[in-house]
């Protein structure tokens, strides 16, 4: 069965990388998309002239035929778009974080469940043949009991609205926790028990945090370390990272998922360059969506799985204000 999905805005970096997917895998067909920003609009007409574009959602939604939707707004505009997308019988792939707020995310969860649309949150880290890996070690029990994991999350400063709390709901703790959350879920089984945390604003010129530390509990009694920040320079080989690594009572693992870089060093210009490669995370994301539709299952990525990982960044800015070690579930 081939989906025909929309996107809903190209304003998150992510959603030119998702179109590609939607074009070139068999599983789908990229039909259509809505954008309200004229400068965006005519970028993406020409890089996607198959496309039917509309100026606004409810133009898209009226007028086009399609199945399914990726909503890659900016994060705060997530739960209108995903409402009136699930109102509208389409089913939903939603960019990560799922909302800037809790109330936002079970608006989003409880419209989806209602229309009895697929909803699945957007964490293609989950696909990476690392991670796999790492599952069926832990699944195993390789390890013993896990004592420890020290995680990391370091990315590019993103600029535009990612910087502007309003519309991205924070700064890097908000941009790069809930991929770390997701995945220590999904491997460990488990889930948060409490967290502390710490920011600061010290590499950028920002009204919002460019670097973030977390220390965290997991119910099957791990203690689990977060570095996260905008730290990468813009030249920096690849985006970032996603490093994870486990102590155990029987072994250790470690876990980079985006290891494979070609670095080239130039003499005569004194300059470098660097190509990076490896599997594509976005069409995987991409086919497994349009699986569970055609196969009419829960999608692999839920809805509830966004809002575990939003609500750890939400309790870590708790903690921030407070001053104190925030418990979960909030």
């Amino acid at each position: 069965m081939n989906i025909k999905t929309a996107v809903v805005s190209f304003e998150h970096m992510h959603a030119c990388g998702y179109a590609a997917a939607l074009e070139s895998s068999p599983k789908t067909a990229f039909v259509a998309f809505a954008e309200d920003d004229p400068v965006r609009y005519a970028q993406i007409r020409k890089l996607f002239p198959k496309a039917a574009g509309y100026k606004n959602i409810d133009d898209l939604l009226k007028k086009a035929e399609f199945d399914a939707v990726v909503i890659t707004s900016a994060n705060a505009r997530h739960k209108d778009h995903a409402v009136k997308c699930a109102r509208a019988g389409k089913h939903i792939l939603c960019e990560k974080p799922i909302a800037t707020t809790l109330k936002d995310a079970k608006a989003i969860i409880e419209e989806s469940r209602k229309a009895g649309v697929n909803l699945q949150t957007a964490f293609p880290v989950r696909y990476s043949p690392a991670i796999q890996c790492a599952k069926t070690i832990l699944a195993d029990k390789k390890l013993g009991q896990i004592m420890a994991i020290k995680t990391t999350n370091h990315g590019s400063m993103p600029g535009g609205w990612f910087v502007v709390k309003k519309l991205s709901g924070g700064g890097a703790i908000m941009d790069h926790t809930v991929h770390v959350a997701d995945l220590l879920r999904y491997l460990l089984e488990e889930e948060f028990t409490q967290v502390y945390a710490e920011k600061t604003t010290r590499i950028h010129t920002l009204s919002v945090e460019d670097c973030g530390l977390l220390m965290m509990k997991m119910s099957g009694g791990a203690f689990v370390s977060l570095d996260t920040s905008w730290s990468r320079s813009p030249s920096y080989k690849i985006w970032g990272d996603v490093t994870l690594e486990f102590k155990g009572t029987e072994a250790n693992l470690s876990v980079d998922c985006f290891p494979r870089a070609l670095d080239i060093y130039q003499n005569a210009t004194m300059k470098h360059s660097s190509l990076s490669g490896g599997d594509n995370l976005d069409l995987a994301l991409i086919e497994d969506f349009a699986e569970s539709i055609s196969s009419k299952k829960e999608p692999f990525i839920t809805g509830e799985d966004g809002y575990r990982a939003l609500e750890l960044a939400i309790a870590a800015y708790q903690s921030i204000k407070d001053r104190n070690p925030v418990n979960l579930p909030l």
